[in-house]
């Protein structure tokens, strides 16, 4: 039996199937069915996201989000390798830094599996700590302490 993202009781495992919420839409210029975890955001207070639309239509002005359908998709990574590496390099760049600063301090919320990212509520059981104690969301790249669910400052970035 395939399960849902939203219903797993432990990580996700590479190699394996799980029905992910997708919406069919245009999207850098690519008409595909696009994975999508919580509300749409644009975060404009720091990031700047609000810059390009995230969904096109046919004119190409600004359209709405179609609902989510479950789609079977393959876990390819169960952790993606390249956030340790992305975050230190976030951090120099003042938008994703005003960001870091806004969460710094911030107590996670634990939702009985583990600690959820207190920016959008991304679910963080599936992620374990690094030889630090640390977790770092994949979306967000938000450093939550793992004993304490406080979050971390931004890594410092190469000069």
């Amino acid at each position: 039996m395939i399960q849902r993202l939203d219903q797993l009781t432990a990580p996700v495992e590479a190699g394996r199937y799980y029905l992910v919420p997708t919406v069919t839409g245009m999207w850098q210029e690519r008409v595909r069915a696009w994975p999508v975890i919580g509300p749409r955001h644009n975060d404009t207070q720091c990031l700047k996201f609000g810059g390009a639309p995230l969904m096109l239509d046919a004119d190409g002005k600004k359209a709405a989000l179609p609902p989510p359908i479950w789609r079977r998709r393959l876990c390819r990574h169960a952790v993606s390798p390249s956030v340790a590496a992305i975050q230190p390099l976030a951090a120099r760049h003042s938008r994703w830094q005003c960001h870091f600063d806004q969460w710094t301090g911030t107590q996670a919320r634990h939702d009985g599996r583990g600690w959820v990212c207190p920016h959008r509520s991304v679910p963080l059981a599936d992620h374990a700590p690094d030889e630090g104690g640390v977790i770092t969301c994949p979306l967000h790249l938000l450093r939550i302490e793992a004993a304490t669910g406080k979050v971390m400052p931004a890594l410092a970035g190469p000069a």
